[in-house]
């Protein structure tokens, strides 16, 4: 027999996040939403080491699609000023090397950066991009890379800079 607390009350839907993917990929694939939200639900939420890898393969490709549709050409205003990046990503994008963004930022020259407890750097993609532009128009004879860098010197290995020094010790 209902309560009075029952009466007039209707059982309430669980939300499930993954639902509206579900649904579309069921009405991509011709299958039943509900058998493609419990497959996505057994391999995303799984322990195994197979489904924490197939967690982080969606987002390293989810973070590719969103990296690749957010190029220059989008505005500013879209741009998602909490986004923010490694100190391995923002040299990426400028052009520098990372202990040169790591000092950028320790600097505080690359504003809106934080860094974690554990002594990890990150710095917003906006702020980047807004440094990348003020800093684009340094002529040639002003830039900030030496030539060695610009000839590729530093990209020889650590067995071929021995090398050439015991060589340069010969020399002498």
């Amino acid at each position: 027999m209902p309560t009075a607390a029952t009466l007039g009350k209707t059982p309430v839907d669980h939300y499930d996040p993954l639902r509206p993917l579900a649904d579309a990929i069921g009405l991509m694939t011709g299958t039943l939403p509900g058998q493609v939200a419990n497959a996505l639900h057994q391999v995303l939420e799984a322990t195994t080491p197979q489904s924490r890898s197939a967690r982080l393969q969606l987002i390293r490709h989810l973070v590719d699609i969103e990296s690749q549709s957010a190029g220059p050409e989008m505005p500013k205003s879209v741009t998602v000023a909490n986004d923010l990046i490694s100190t391995a990503q923002a040299a990426e994008l400028l052009g520098y090397s990372r202990p040169y963004v790591a000092m950028l930022i320790d600097q505080d020259k690359l504003k809106g950066a934080t860094v974690s407890a554990g002594g990890h750097r990150r710095v917003s993609r906006a702020s980047v991009l807004d440094w990348k532009n003020k800093h684009q128009t340094i002529s040639k004879a002003t830039d900030l890379r030496t030539e060695g860098q610009k000839a590729g010197a530093y990209r020889s290995t650590e067995a071929e800079a021995l090398r050439r020094v015991k060589a340069l010790a010969k020399r002498r």
